[in-house]
């Protein structure tokens, strides 16, 4: 059941006040993801996975580099995202995979070190990542 882990994934980011808290000022939504055309045409599974797993990744290195390599949690959330997605061993769920491992190398290209730009870039991702399984979700159940 994919709706299942999106829902959960939901509830993860939901969860993670430190992660997923709005920055102030920023609207609800953000623009990039979120736009005025009805959810079901906004989502599209080949595109919006991968995304959110490419943002699953970037959130990895963020906690690998910042708190230490025993941090697993969002590597353990993109194992969770494969179960239910793509459990068959597939080009789907290789897409799923380098998206993932994209994002992190995208971070660690990018960020050098930790500190408030990082916590900062952490929650957005994390926003970001809400966002997606909240469009899926609202998709699906609404």
């Amino acid at each position: 059941m994919r709706t299942l882990l999106l829902v959960c994934l939901s509830v993860l980011l939901l969860a993670s006040p430190s992660l997923a808290q709005k920055p102030r000022g920023q609207s609800e939504t953000d623009p990039s993801v979120l736009t005025e055309a009805p959810v079901e045409d906004l989502v599209d599974r080949e595109r919006t996975l991968p995304y959110l797993a490419y943002t699953l990744g970037e959130l990895h290195y963020l906690a690998y580099a910042c708190e230490g390599p025993d941090v697993q949690t969002w590597r353990d959330r993109m194992v969770e995202l494969l179960a239910m997605e793509a459990a068959d061993n597939g080009r789907f769920r290789d897409r799923l995979i380098d998206s993932f491992n994209e994002g992190y190398r995208a971070q660690q290209r990018y960020r050098a070190r930790c500190g408030v730009e990082a916590d900062t870039e952490r929650r957005a991702l994390a926003h970001r990542g809400r966002d997606l399984s909240e469009m899926m979700r609202s998709a699906y159940f609404d």
